[in-house]
């Protein structure tokens, strides 16, 4: 049997022979390592690899010199170079190819993939994606038998979750699955039967694995079935594996970004009104587990910025936005609604005890004086409180209750808070200073 053919040889051997693509690996003399069967008919290589000439045999005027230099070309990252050619693998008829050639992450061999140009001259590009796969840098190649349960990897794949050549690692599934995030494994789990089972092409899938250090890294495994039997039970399967954390840390980042407030780091109010929303939902569906809304406003802001000006005035929000943040529990959310209006989900929350909160909320605010730039600016706030109840029409009905009161409290006198009545009544409660 042929090392190509070998179900114990290198697991890259396995995923270039799933790629639709003609592929084939080089050492970097030129020698060709492996070959898939798209690769092996359209370049007539037969028999076994020990037998096949070196590539650059296969190329009229790439001679060993010529294709050492395009492969010594090949960025370290990864990224493939093109290079048009034509192949003569008999020595007589020749015909034209655009060839991709790319390192394979840290192992010393290179991928070569064939484009076959179509009939009005134009370059296929249907396997596109699965060149990305393999010459994206960094990737790692996994090759998984199914009847023994034993999964080989390449030094690249180790590499990414933290562990050196030669570090003990076990090539078992069940070390695999235990790798896996808690939160992510029914998931992966279900995308790989699907693709087992037959119900899906390729396997694809995002996920978080332990990395040696001890902490979390997402990756995106790839791969497909590349051997079955006559019934059709899944033999063997194979595919990559990358680290994308970065990328996961960047769309993190926008999605923060989306829904902060640039100036307090609070949530800001598209936020806050997607929270409520999802929150009278519960309400809605647990009467029986109350929430609250609280809406704050800093009294005579507008005064404090012509006074001192407005870099104080910001000042004087991010030390409200402080203390606010210090006095909510973790599964509260505080958010800034805009100019100095501020806002309070309280979840699981009785109407007493929001009442606390924001009574322990003002009288914070007063007894603690924004220090800037050698001046001292006190500061008070009013609040209104409205619980999220079923009765309410959608969360913007709970929010009107909850400025109903906000607005009573300023016009009582300020530095107070004021509860909305249920849905339907002007009654409104207050708590002076």
């Amino acid at each position: 049997m042929s090392r190509y053919t070998d179900p114990a040889t290198d697991p890259l051997e396995g995923v270039i022979r799933a790629l639709p693509v003609p592929a084939l690996v080089l050492a970097p003399d030129g020698a060709i390592r492996a070959a898939n069967p798209p690769a092996r008919s359209r370049l007539g290589l037969g028999g076994v690899p020990g037998a096949w000439p070196n590539f650059a045999g296969l190329v009229p005027g790439a001679g060993g010199e010529a294709l050492e230099r395009w492969l010594a070309d090949c960025p370290a990252d990864g990224r493939p170079v093109y290079r048009e050619v034509l192949f003569s693998p008999d020595g007589e008829t020749s015909f034209p190819e655009v060839i991709h050639l790319a390192r394979l992450g840290e192992v010393r061999h290179f991928l070569c993939t064939l484009d076959v140009p179509s009939g009005d001259g134009r370059w296929d590009t249907v396997a596109q994606p699965w060149r990305l796969a393999l010459q994206g840098a960094g990737d790692g190649v996994w090759d998984w038998d199914l009847g023994t349960g034993r999964i080989r990897y390449c030094p690249r794949l180790r590499g990414i979750l933290g562990y050196a050549e030669g570090d003990p690692f076990e090539e078992s599934l069940d070390q695999w699955l235990h790798l896996l995030h808690p939160e992510d494994l029914t998931r992966v789990s279900s995308a790989l039967q699907r693709h087992v089972q037959g119900q899906s092409e390729h396997y694809a899938c995002e996920y978080r694995v332990r990395h040696r250090s001890g902490g979390w890294i997402w990756v995106l495994g790839r791969g497909r079935v590349i051997c079955r039997d006559g019934d059709d039970r899944p033999l063997r399967m194979a595919g990559t594996l990358a680290d994308i954390s970065e990328r996961k840390h960047r769309e993190e980042e926008l999605r923060r970004l989306a829904s902060t407030d640039f100036l307090t780091g609070l949530a800001n109010r598209r936020q806050f009104l997607g929270r409520m929303v999802d929150e009278l939902a519960r309400v809605k569906r647990r009467p029986d587990q109350p929430a609250v809304v609280l809406m704050m406003d800093l009294d005579h802001f507008k005064s404090i910025n012509d006074t001192y000006g407005h870099s104080t005035g910001d000042a004087v929000i991010r030390h409200v936005a402080e203390l606010l943040r210090t006095i909510l529990r973790r599964m509260d959310l505080g958010a800034r609604m805009g100019g100095e209006e501020f806002a309070a989900l309280l979840p699981a929350t009785a109407m007493e005890d929001a009442r606390g909160v924001a009574e322990r909320l003002r009288r914070t605010v007063k007894s603690t004086p924004v220090v800037y730039r050698g001046g001292i600016v006190g500061v008070t706030v009013s609040v209104g409180l409205a619980a999220l109840d079923p009765r309410d029409e959608d969360s913007d009905a709970t929010r009107r209750r909850a400025d109903l009161a906000l607005y009573r409290a300023k016009g009582e006198g300020r530095n107070r808070v004021a509860v909305a009545g249920p849905p339907g009544t002007e009654d409104l409660e207050e708590s002076p200073c």
